[in-house]
Order: structure tokens, then sequence, then C-alpha cells
């Protein structure tokens, strides 16, 4: 299963949307985001001035999890046009059985969670 079928981003177009930060425990990891919504999101809009696309800040968040397991992580930072910090984007979200694997520049990780909420701005 793909990150489409993942209710709450069925309307993201994630690609092409930035990781801004990522915070982690023991149980949780939340990926803030500059999210790209697509024309059928509830919640878009016509891009700003010089904007491609129609952005939200949010959050992407495994909770109660039950394991997380880095395969790589990055320390890369990017800069965007306003000069401010991103670790790049989300290239591959994919679920199989329960698992998710996520993998960007920022790194590649295996998540075990039931619970998977995206909260935007």
């Amino acid at each position: 299963m793909n990150h489409f079928n993942i209710f709450g981003l069925q309307n993201i177009y994630l690609e092409d949307s930035f990781v801004l930060a990522i915070n982690e425990s023991s149980e949780e990891i939340t990926f803030l985001m500059e999210f790209v919504l697509t024309k059928d999101h509830p919640e878009y809009s016509i891009p700003s001035e010089g904007e491609q696309y129609c952005y939200r800040k949010g959050k992407l968040s495994f909770k109660c999890c039950k394991k997380i397991k880095w395969f790589e992580k990055s320390l890369n930072q990017f800069f965007d046009k306003n000069k401010e910090v991103d670790l790049g984007n989300i290239d591959s979200f994919s679920v199989d059985e329960g698992v998710n694997f996520l993998e960007g520049d920022w790194g590649e990780v295996e998540i075990i969670s039931d619970y998977v909420t995206i909260e935007l701005e």
C-alpha cells in the first residue's frame, strides 16, 4: 500500500512537500512538514504569488510506536528561497502489513505504529 491510501494523505502531494524537522521519542515520531495540498484537498487554495503549489504547514505523526528503526539518518539541510531550512522531501512512503517505510534526503526509517495522524495548522 502506498501513502495515498492512508486517511488524511489522499490529497497531499507528499513527494514535493518539505520536511522541516523530525521530533522523536521512544513511542512517537513526528515529521514537521510544509505540505503540498492538491486541488481535491478540502483546504486547498490558489497558490500564493510566485508559488507553484498550495503549501500548508502541519505534522505527520506516528503515535504509540512499537518500533522505530533507522537504517540511515542524515543531517543534510537545504535552504528554500526564503533562506529557511528544510531537510528535503519524503521521497518514498509505503506500508506493508502495518510497517511504515519512509525515505528521503533526511534518511530512511521503518516505523511500526497503528496510529498515523495528519494535522494542518
